[in-house]
């Protein structure tokens, strides 16, 4: 097994970490532990729209990111430990999930976590979820990886992903609620997270024979920072890969915005044309804020277009 350390924090470096070690390494096992600035995490088929507060992440200064992974959108923060493991399988995708949750599932009991496993192949702590999973497979060749909450601002969490005011139709994959919990409190465990990385690393390392501690190299880094530039952080990956939907802003549903491929296609408010000007731009807080400022649209509507 490789154990990659890795101590930077930035979410569009580190989803490209996964994917380049993903191919760099293309027989190892690789394990690595990460830590997230504040930022949301939407699954790879999810419609951004719908999984998280545009408005509350901007103004707390919180990044959108999308992984190359399905599932569902997550909250990162300085409390949560994220990890990444990557192996071949035998392709069967669903014994492959159960197997792969194991070494995480017994390093936490080892920890006198009295964790379980859920239906949905999340960890609980009594009825609380404090993990969840999720996959990404090429040919044999599976990367899985889950996220801890530790320590996290759950308030903060909660109000990420606070989307009741919104009325959007499409056909994408819905998160499903959970009622989650820190490990630290609901465990009460007396240390801190960086505490928690070390005891899980070594727990994980106490299970091989043979392991190699690996450091990301200077070409490494600057390989990483370009599939970062090239994809996670652009909007192009982050907002354009959302499926189509119909942004709703009234009951009677006269009024909408339809959006492809994560920009405005088509404006539908009033008869005034006012709103076209927003066709083509991307269904994003800033830019929307941005071009409403510009064209100085005050009114019911675009508040409504601002409260996303």
């Amino acid at each position: 097994m490789i154990f990659i350390k890795n101590k930077i924090t930035d979410v569009y470096f580190n989803l490209a970490m996964e994917e380049y070690i993903f191919e760099k390494f293309k027989e190892d096992e690789v394990f690595m532990l990460w830590i997230n600035e504040p930022s949301v995490v939407i699954g790879k088929h999810q419609n951004l729209i719908e999984e998280l507060n545009m408005k509350y992440c901007f103004e707390n200064n919180i990044k959108i990111a999308r992984r190359i992974s399905g599932g569902g959108t997550v909250v990162h923060d300085f409390g949560n430990l994220n990890y990444t493991y990557i192996t071949n399988t035998t392709g069967d995708t669903a014994l492959d999930f159960k197997e792969l949750l194991k070494p995480m599932y017994n390093a936490l009991l080892n920890l006198n976590v009295d964790a379980y496993i859920s239906p949905r192949n999340d960890f609980r702590v009594q009825d609380k979820k404090i993990c969840g999973h999720s996959e990404f497979m090429r040919k044999k060749r599976v990367l899985h990886h889950g996220c801890i909450l530790f320590d996290s601002n759950l308030d903060k969490l909660r109000n990420a992903l606070n989307v009741n005011n919104k009325k959007v139709i499409s056909k994408s994959a819905k998160s499903v609620k959970s009622s989650v919990a820190n490990l630290k409190d609901i465990s009460k465990l007396e240390y801190d997270i960086s505490d928690f990385l070390e005891k899980l690393k070594n727990e994980i390392l106490k299970t091989q024979d043979r392991f190699e501690l690996y450091e990301l190299t200077n070409e490494d880094i600057n390989n990483i920072e370009k599939i970062k530039n090239d994809k996670y952080a652009t909007k192009d990956w982050i907002y354009g890969q959302s499926p189509k939907s119909t942004f709703i802003l009234d009951e009677e549903k006269k009024f909408t915005v339809e959006i492809d491929s994560g920009r405005i296609k088509n404006i539908n408010i009033g008869n005034d044309n006012k709103y076209d000007s927003l066709i083509g731009i991307y269904f994003e807080y800033e830019e929307i804020r941005n071009k409403l400022d510009s064209l100085n649209i005050d009114d019911i509507y675009s508040k409504m277009l601002c409260d996303i």
